[in-house]
């Protein structure tokens, strides 16, 4: 695969769409030898509860469900080092998640699971943007582990992926933006730095109230602390 990024950019035609993004990626990460692929999210900033959140695949239904049914969406040594680093991590169902070919009823759930749907191997691409948000591109497949160097062009169509599906989902999150007016002034000052006191002395309203439009919007959000709302809001364009 050489240069997918460039490929890629070549096979969108304006006004992008998921539709049109599921169909690129699903066709150059087909043409590495992988089938299956996702676009997920990870909360960077609270390592300990972190999960992976598809916001778009190819995957089916029942693969999605077992994925996280086995706990694959926050299997911790994966999910750790794709918060901490910025290189692709690439892995193989027998070396990560103890699949044994020799005796495969023996082996543990999750890689009789991968294996079982195909899965021989994969790459997770990280994609850590500035406001704290953390992406992965996920794929994989039934072909044997990829080195290093095709595993960098994944990489780099990640980036190109995110950056379209922000595209994409931009105006149309501005339209259906959740958050009321003073939610967003608080998250947008919380995005500056700025602590409950200091928002409130701002807006001219208390602490309290401060901390409750903060709670609200991360409730509406889904978030799990006031950082990851922040980053979140800002990602979909909520704060604009």
């Amino acid at each position: 695969m050489n240069r997918p990024e460039a490929s890629f950019v070549g096979r969108l035609e304006r006004p992008w769409s998921e539709k049109a993004l599921r169909d690129a990626v699903g066709e150059i990460v087909g043409s590495a030898g992988f089938d299956r692929f996702a676009l997920m999210t990870i909360p960077s900033t609270d390592e300990a509860g972190a999960e992976m959140r598809p916001l778009l695949s190819n995957w089916e239904d029942e693969f999605r469900l077992g994925f996280e049914r086995l706990g694959l969406h926050r299997f911790s040594p994966v999910v750790r080092a794709l918060i901490s680093g910025s290189l692709p991590f690439i892995w193989d169902v027998e070396f990560i998640y103890g699949f044994d070919p020799d005796d495969p009823n023996g082996s543990p759930p999750p890689g009789r699971f991968l294996a079982a749907h195909g899965c021989q191997s994969g790459v997770y691409c990280p994609v850590h943007g500035i406001s704290g948000f953390t992406g992965v591109l996920a794929v994989a497949g039934p072909r044997p582990a990829m080195g290093e160097a095709e595993a960098d062009g994944l990489q780099l169509l990640a980036f190109a992926a995110f950056g379209v599906l922000a595209a994409c989902r931009y105006e149309e999150n501005r339209r259906n933006n959740p958050l009321t007016n003073r939610e967003r002034d608080c998250l947008k000052l919380a995005m500056l730095g700025k602590t409950s006191p200091e928002i409130g002395t701002i807006l001219n309203l208390s602490e309290h109230t401060i901390s409750q439009y903060l709670t609200s919007a991360t409730r509406k959000l889904d978030a799990s602390n006031r950082t990851h709302a922040v980053a979140l809001a800002a990602q979909l364009g909520y704060l604009s």
